[in-house]
C-alpha cells in the first residue's frame, strides 16, 4: 500500500509510512501515549540510536525532512520528543548530524543543520564536532556547505521544531 509502486526506494517506502501515521488521529498530537499505553515500541534500542540518528546515518533525507514535519505536529508527545530530536545523543555521544557528516550524507547534513545549528557544537565522547569529523573523512563539500550555514543569519526560532 504505501510507496509500494515500482521503482520506489526504502526510504520513499517509509517516508510514505510516517506520513500516512502522521494523518490518523492519535500520532500527531497530545494524546500519543497518554492513554498508558505507548503506541511507539522503544525497546532495546541499537547503541541508543533513535529513529532520526538512524534516518541520518543512512542519509535519508526525506526521511529526515518526514520526521521533521512530524515532530513539528505532535510537540505535546514526549515519546516523539525522544525520538525525534536532532540534539539527542547516542551511546557515543553523537548527534543524528554527527553521523551525517562522518558519513558524508551532505542533504541530510543540510536539514539537519538548518533544523537546529546547535548541533553542530555538540562533542561526541572523543570530543569531536561534526564538522572536524567530516573534515577528517574528506567530506570537505559537506564542510563548505555547513560553514555557509553555520555563517548565515539565523531565525531567532530556527531550532525550533517545524522551523
Amino acid at each position: 500500500p504505501w510507496g509500494q509502486g515500482p521503482g520506489s526506494s526504502f526510504e520513499a517506502r517509509v517516508v510514505a509510512i510516517c506520513e500516512a501515521m502522521m494523518a490518523q488521529p492519535g500520532w500527531s498530537g497530545p494524546s500519543l501515549g497518554t492513554s498508558g499505553t505507548s503506541m511507539l515500541a522503544h525497546g532495546v534500542t541499537f547503541r541508543g540510536m533513535t529513529l532520526l540518528h538512524l534516518a541520518a546515518a543512512q542519509g535519508y533525507a526525506s526521511l529526515v525532512e518526514a520526521l521533521r514535519r512530524w515532530r513539528a505536529l505532535a510537540v505535546d508527545s514526549l515519546e516523539l520528543e525522544q525520538e525525534i530530536d536532532p540534539l539527542n545523543v547516542d551511546h557515543f555521544s553523537c548527534t543524528p548530524l554527527m553521523w551525517a557528516c562522518a558519513l558524508g550524507h551532505r542533504e541530510a547534513a543540510e536539514r539537519l543543520c538548518r533544523w537546529d545549528r546547535r548541533a553542530l557544537a555538540v562533542p561526541d565522547t572523543l570530543g569531536r564536532l561534526p564538522l572536524a569529523l567530516a573534515r577528517a573523512r574528506g567530506h570537505l563539500a559537506l564542510v563548505t556547505r555547513l560553514e555557509e550555514l553555520q555563517m548565515s543569519p539565523v531565525s531567532p526560532r530556527c531550532h525550533l521544531p517545524g522551523l
